[in-house]
């Protein structure tokens, strides 16, 4: 699998990254597991998702993706990076800017969204990103 810088990061991605949006709702986790698999026997070790995903989801779903990528992960997050957003738009009560349920964006918003997930045990690391010389 071809390889390429992410951005100005220099963090090597896959030049094919798997979009998880539809597990949870429209791939129950059996057939996400599944999806993920054969991504990751393909070679493919960039993976996408979002706070706010699955697609089409309602509120009491919200996450399910990031849940179910998260137990997947397990055992084997060295081997892969998660592209994330994590500006929720869910009704989730705002604790200020940058937090879950503002309509914006801030550098504490990956920070707070990241650091909830290490806790609930669902995310492996986040990479900061790297300043330009």
């Amino acid at each position: 699998m071809r390889h390429a810088n992410l951005g100005r990061t220099g963090l090597p991605v896959t030049r094919l990254c798997l979009g998880t949006m539809t597990f949870g709702l429209q791939c129950d986790e059996e057939q996400s597991r599944a999806l993920l698999d054969a991504a990751a026997d393909a070679g493919i070790t960039f993976l996408a998702t979002a706070d706010v995903d699955p697609l089409g989801g309602s509120l009491e779903r919200v996450g399910r993706t990031e849940e179910i990528v998260g137990r997947w992960l397990r055992g084997r997050s060295d081997q892969f990076v998660v592209a994330t957003k994590c500006v929720r738009s869910d009704g989730a009560e705002s604790v200020g800017p940058g937090h879950a349920g503002s309509c914006g964006s801030s550098r504490c918003s990956p920070a707070t969204t990241c650091s909830s997930a290490r806790s609930s045990g669902s995310c492996c690391r986040c990479v900061p990103r790297r300043r330009s010389a």
